[in-house]
C-alpha cells in the first residue's frame, strides 16, 4: 500500500465542475453537506448537525460510498468546538484532505475529501445574517 491514492481513478470535481453544479441547484438550507459526484448529477448529503457521522462502505454508515475502495468503516465527521473535524476510523487506503493524508483533520467550506476512490467537497452553508457575524468574528481572530 502507498501513501497516495490512485489518482487515476479517484473521481475529483475540479472548482469550475463545482460551480457549474452549484448554478444547475438551489441553494441548500444552512448546515453542513458532503457534496459527491453520482453518476452526472451532483448530489449534497446533510451532515447530522451536533452529531456523528459515520462514512463508508457499510450498510451501517450514515454515508453509504459504494466503492470497493472504499472501508466499511472508513471515517466520521463530528462536532467540536462549533466545528466539523473528519475522523479517520483506522481505513485500509486512508483519508485525504487537500491532498494531505490525515487522521484528523478540521474541515473547512470547500475542502476536497479524498476516501480511497471517491472524492467528496465539504460545503457549508451559513444563515445568510450568520455570514456576517462569522466574518466579523475571523476577521478579529
Amino acid at each position: 500500500m502507498t501513501d497516495r491514492p490512485d489518482i487515476e481513478h479517484t473521481q475529483i470535481l475540479s472548482s469550475r465542475e463545482l460551480d457549474r453544479a452549484a448554478f444547475s441547484m438551489p441553494a441548500p438550507a444552512p448546515g453542513r453537506y458532503l457534496a459527491v459526484q453520482s453518476g452526472t448529477e451532483l448530489v449534497a448529503l446533510a451532515l447530522h448537525s451536533g452529531a456523528v457521522t459515520r462514512i463508508g462502505r457499510g450498510l451501517s454508515a450514515d454515508v453509504h460510498l459504494d466503492d470497493a475502495s472504499v472501508s466499511r468503516r472508513h471515517a466520521r465527521i463530528v462536532e467540536r468546538g462549533g466545528r466539523a473535524w473528519l475522523l479517520d476510523d483506522r481505513s485500509m487506503n486512508g483519508t485525504w484532505v487537500n491532498g494531505k493524508r490525515v487522521d484528523a483533520a478540521i474541515l473547512s467550506h470547500g475542502d476536497e475529501i479524498v476516501l480511497g476512490r471517491v472524492a467528496l467537497r465539504f460545503v457549508e452553508v451559513v444563515a445568510e445574517g450568520a455570514d456576517a457575524a462569522r466574518t466579523r468574528e475571523e476577521a478579529a481572530g
